[in-house]
């Protein structure tokens, strides 16, 4: 019995993360796209993985900083108050197998919310590139959208940032795949509190 049980929660689908996503749609403000430097082409699955850890420690060196800067007056209370204070993040990790494409970078999906309302689009994409490029040295290549830009239906984004899931089953559950559990967070006592 228990390892039916192991088993079968090993083996959720693309379509069980991008409902576990639409769970917090509501509380999305913003989507990006993060690209590292990393470039998968030629390299190993071996050295391939290693870079998709690198990039992970990254995005969570550079989440930490974002979320600071976003209370620069009280920049421990994300640290003292996560639950309350930092942003929620849904992330997925794209490119991470080997390729023939040379332009292909590891990038990541990123969903945001829980972010105080006094800043615009504009300020948020300013205060993550300086998280990401100057804080931990990656790419400056980034994309941000308000979500009600692209698309036009939150869902479509879920469904589209799980895509490489959806050719692969096994990225949909295998630690290197494509939902980056450790990267994302859901600030809970802030969600209960509307």
């Amino acid at each position: 019995m228990f390892w039916y049980c192991i088993n079968k929660c090993m083996n959720y689908t693309a379509h069980d993360i991008s409902d576990f996503f639409n769970q917090y749609e509501s509380r999305v403000t913003h989507n990006l796209v993060v690209h590292t430097k990393f470039r998968p082409f030629g390299h190993s699955q071996i050295q391939i993985d290693r870079m998709a850890e690198e990039s992970k420690k990254c995005l969570r060196y550079a989440l930490n900083c974002f979320a600071k800067k976003l209370y620069p007056n009280h920049t421990n209370l994300v640290v003292r108050k996560p639950y309350i204070y930092r942003p929620l993040t849904l992330v997925t990790i794209e490119n991470i197998k080997e390729t023939t494409d040379k332009q292909q970078t590891i990038h990541f999906n990123i969903s945001l919310g829980n972010i105080p309302k006094q800043y615009t689009t504009f300020e948020i994409e300013k205060l993550f590139r300086q998280a990401w490029q100057f804080n931990a040295q990656q790419s400056n290549d980034i994309y941000i959208t308000d979500k009600n830009e692209y698309p036009a239906n939150q869902q479509r984004w879920f469904g589209y940032i799980v895509k490489d899931a959806n050719k692969s089953k096994q990225l949909a559950w295998n630690t290197n795949g494509t939902w980056d559990v450790q990267n994302c967070w859901i600030p809970h006592n802030a969600i209960n509190t509307d």
